[in-house]
């Protein structure tokens, strides 16, 4: 009998939810070790193109992000974006007001990376006065899930068991050793963990400054809530909270200090889904700081497709770095801006 993981019962079912993006229903029904790399569907393709080309019914940014999410999810469950196979058949995209002039065929034998780079290429390069801005918004997306994730970061799945331990070892508070001083609250943690994880922190605590006597390190510009998520992430690459945006880049901004660089880009990848028009300046000022490209990408996606937020940049009320990732190389100085017209006067 085969394997409850590569049984055609459980891989139709796999491929069926990605194609109508239930994203709860594949996270429960897939099995641990499901075999990523074997193509299903009706048209025999890679599951991570399934999820990019698997509905025509996908017409809201709603649908795409669910999607997104769904990309991000598979590559984190072991579906390699840099995976190709062998398929004959093409993805045809057209417009039915002229299905000659606007056809675009896509060889399904592509990774998912170039396979989204191909397409949004053509979907680019179409005859003017073709729309295609909806679904380049959608695939600038997916590429940017599907490389966020790609596994050149070495990610790898871990049983619960070991998450479980480690929230434990978390949560054992008559061993913490180290405080932080937030702005607000204290928050303890592990030294042997900080160290381990941290150059900056390693560097702090066995030295002879402060740090390293008191075991007390002050974030005093930070809230408690973004420390407990960076202490989080430390200890698990998760949290059992639920937090805001403004957390989050708490979190992200001690990653980035004391160069924690296995979970910048996971907090990172938090982000771009956090994205709103309250938020955004926030988020692109730091994806800009901190140079991190794949949310820069998603700002810019954002931005190109909200007129709020052109708004702000035309009125200038966006930081000098966001106007930057925006194109734009300078907000008009203030005292142009507030300049009196010039009185002209002639001798009589």
């Amino acid at each position: 009998m085969a394997a409850a993981s590569t049984s055609d019962g459980v891989r139709e079912a796999v491929f069926s939810l990605i194609q109508v993006a239930d994203l709860q229903g594949l996270q429960v029904i897939t099995p641990g070790d499901f075999d990523w790399s074997v193509p299903g569907g009706t048209t025999k393709i890679l599951p991570l193109i399934e999820a990019m080309v698997g509905s025509k019914t996908d017409k809201t940014l709603a649908g795409v992000t669910t999607r997104v999410e769904m990309i991000r999810w598979m590559v984190k469950a072991g579906a390699n974006p840099l995976q190709a196979h062998s398929h004959e058949q093409e993805h045809w995209i057209w417009k039915v007001s002229d299905k000659d002039k606007t056809m675009i065929r896509i060889p399904y034998n592509r990774s998912a990376i170039s396979f989204a780079c191909e397409l949004l290429a053509a979907m680019k390069a179409a005859p003017q006065g073709t729309d295609w801005s909806f679904k380049i918004t959608a695939f600038e997306r997916f590429l940017a899930a599907l490389t966020r994730g790609a596994p050149t970061r070495n990610t790898v799945s871990v049983r619960q068991g070991l998450v479980d331990m480690w929230e434990s070892i978390r949560e054992m508070t008559s061993t913490h050793n180290v405080v932080f001083e937030a702005a607000d609250e204290e928050v303890w943690a592990h030294d042997l963990v900080l160290v381990a994880a941290s150059p900056v922190l390693k560097a702090m605590l066995k030295s002879t400054m402060t740090e390293g006597s008191s075991k007390r390190i002050s974030v005093k510009d930070s809230l408690g809530s973004g420390v407990r998520l960076f202490v989080d992430m430390l200890y698990t690459s998760s949290t059992r909270d639920e937090p805001d945006y403004k957390t989050v880049l708490i979190a992200l901004d001690l990653a980035h200090r004391w160069q924690v660089d296995r979970i910048v880009p996971v907090l990172a990848g938090i982000l771009p889904e956090m994205i709103t028009v309250d938020s955004f300046a926030a988020i692109a000022e730091a994806a800009m700081l901190k140079g991190l490209e794949p949310l820069q990408r998603a700002c810019r996606t954002v931005a190109a497709n909200n007129s709020d937020i052109k708004t702000m940049l035309e009125t200038c009320t966006l930081p000098t770095e966001v106007r930057k990732l925006l194109g734009e190389s300078k907000a008009p100085s203030a005292e142009q801006g507030l300049r009196k017209k010039r009185r002209i006067f002639t001798e009589s």
